[in-house]
This record gives structure tokens, sequence and C-alpha cells, in this order.
């Protein structure tokens, strides 16, 4: 009688509990994406930083190379024969080797950091449905590499505007829901805990469901980062995948910090709880701890 009584009476936190506990299984990958897009994606310091080091990329500069090589071979008319063919070609040649020089320039770095705070400026117009990318309405978020201005030099396509306004509803609901998420995250799981009857299993029960969401948001960006990288010009594709790689790398060393502990806490939850093989586990190490040679 008296345990059924106790029961029922218990039945609300568990409820209170449970309903915690899967909000914070949700809110996890959230509050991580959030972080990442609030210090990446949101902000242009953020957004410099991760792409700053880049030019030292072969990727980069074999990009820059042929791309200042093919300007120069369309940009004077294919007359005169074999000779005039001749001589565009010393000429490009000549070019290429020129911008090879250049990308390991100070002024260049200069250069590609005003460049990617035009790029940035570019795709939150994008995402944010404010107004089109790149210059001349090409539809495009363009890396100008010449010059710093945007309506000449050479412009390199990076990303496809309509690609990118698929994502605009999510866009605006991580963005609005920044601050929310990473505030409501930390207290769904103490919420949980402190209703809790049973601490030890709803903490090994958030613990998991949280590493299994934010596999998913692990891959779902993957998914979402090759998807990019497939839509851009075949001729800048090294190009865009180091900037992506780049940007994104923020979000992976945050969600493998957490998964890392994450895993620590399943551990130490596991190993100080009341299973057989922990208390097996607990006695050995006591005895190693005790025991002297000799």
């Amino acid at each position: 009688m008296a345990t059924g009584e106790a029961a029922r009476a218990g039945r609300p936190r568990r409820v209170v509990a449970a309903a915690l506990a899967a909000t914070f299984i949700v809110l996890a990958p959230v509050a991580v994406t959030s972080a990442w897009i609030r210090g990446t994606v949101l902000s242009t310091s953020g957004y410099v930083a991760a792409v700053r080091d880049l030019p030292a990329s072969p990727a980069v500069r074999g990009v820059v190379r042929e791309a200042v090589t093919a300007e120069v071979r369309a940009g004077r008319p294919g007359a005169g024969g074999v000779l005039a063919g001749s001589l565009r070609s010393r000429l490009a040649d000549l070019a290429g080797q020129q911008a090879s020089a250049f990308v390991a320039t100070p002024a260049f770095e200069r250069l590609w950091v005003a460049a990617n705070e035009s790029a940035h400026a570019q795709l939150i117009s994008v995402l944010s449905g404010n107004g089109g990318a790149g210059p001349a309405g090409r539809g495009q978020v363009t890396l100008n590499l010449i010059h710093a201005s945007a309506t000449s030099g050479l412009q390199v396509p990076l990303l496809p505007a309509p690609a990118l306004a698929r994502l605009r509803g999510a866009y605006r609901i991580l963005t609005s829901t920044t601050w929310l998420a990473l505030a409501l995250t930390p207290l769904a799981f103490a919420g949980a805990l402190a209703a809790s009857p049973r601490r030890r299993r709803t903490l090994l029960h958030m613990l998991a469901g949280g590493l299994l969401t934010l596999l998913l948001a692990l891959t779902a960006l993957s998914w979402l980062q090759s998807g990019l990288i497939a839509r851009a010009d075949h001729r800048y594709q090294p190009l865009v995948s180091a900037i992506t790689h780049a940007l994104t790398s923020g979000f992976f060393t945050i969600a493998a910090w957490c998964g890392a502990g994450g895993l620590a806490l399943i551990a130490v939850a596991l190993l100080s709880g009341p299973y057989r093989w922990a208390a097996a586990t607990r006695r050995y190490f006591r005895r190693g701890a005790v025991w002297r040679p000799g």
C-alpha cells in the first residue's frame, strides 16, 4: 500500500524529469550549432579568423594561379595565328608565375582579409534574405582576389545563392533562438537531474541521447558541406572546399569537445555506480593503489 502510494507520488517527478531530459537531448545539437553560428557565421571577425591562414594553402595558391592564367588567355582575342597563340601562352605563364609570387606576400594576405569580409557580407545578405549576392547580380557569393572593390578584379564564385537560399529558414530559426538555446540547454540538464528520483539513470540517458543527436547534427553538416562543394564551379572547387572546411572546423571542434566530455561523464557515472563490474573495478584499483612492492 505504502509502496504504491510512493510510486504514485513520485510519478509527477518522473514525468517532469523525462520531459526535461528529452528537451536537453533535442537542444544539445542546437546549442552547439548556435554557438558555432554566433562565433563564425554571424561574426565577421570570426569568419575572417577561420579563413585567415588559407593563403598558405596549396589549394588557394593553385586556384589563384589558374584563374589569373585563364583571365589572361581569355582576355586576348585569338588573332595572329601560331605566333599570337604562342605569345598568349607565354604571357599567361608569366602572369601565373607572378600570381604565385604575389599570393606569398603580405599584400595578398591583406587583400584576402578584405575579400573575405566582402564575401561574408554577401553570405549574410543571402541567408537573411536582405538582398542579392555578388556583383552585377550574378547570383553567387563571390571572392574578389585582385581588387578589394566589389566591381572589378578576378571574381571567384564561391557559393551559389539559390543553394544558400534553401537554408534561409533554418538560418533564421537558429539565429533567432541562439541565446535561448544556449540558456535552456544547461537549465534542462540541471532540471532533469534535480527532478529525477533516479539521477544516475537520467544522467546516462541524457548523455547517450545528446551524443546521438550531436552525431546526427555532425552527419547533417557533413552532408550539407559536401553538397555546397559539389555545387561550386569545378574550377574553383579546391578553393571552395578549403574555405568550407575552414569555416566548419569550428563546429567539429566544439562537437568533439562536447562528445569527449559526454563520454568522460558516462564513464564516471558507470564506474561510480552500484553495478557489480563497477564495484569490482573500483576494488581492483583500490588494491593497486595501496599495494607496495617488496
